[in-house]
């Protein structure tokens, strides 16, 4: 799933999800930065979590660079909607 968001007539932000028969996943989150603290990030993640739930989806888990602390502190906002930091959860990477 690709949603894409507009404003003034130019692609203001993105997000990139799937769904793997139970689980959503986020993937990539990404607000231009003439268009951020609009509320742009917030309405995609609601829009993606509605739309993997469409597909039975019963968690969801987003994918984020912790290098990137304004990302972090996004994802740390999004607590009361039910988003919790994981931090038991590692990542394997392979390199082609």
């Amino acid at each position: 799933m690709v949603l894409v968001a507009e404003a003034d007539g130019r692609i203001a932000g993105t997000v990139i999800g799937a769904w793997d028969g139970w689980r959503g996943n986020i993937y990539r989150l990404a607000v231009a930065p003439g268009f951020r603290r609009r509320g742009l990030a917030r309405s995609l993640v609601a829009e993606a979590d509605r739309s993997l739930a469409r597909l039975g989806a019963r968690r969801i888990t987003a994918l984020v660079d912790g290098d990137h602390p304004w990302a972090v502190d996004f994802w740390n906002t999004l607590a009361a909607s039910g988003y919790r930091h994981d931090e038991f959860m590692c990542r394997y990477v392979k390199t082609l």
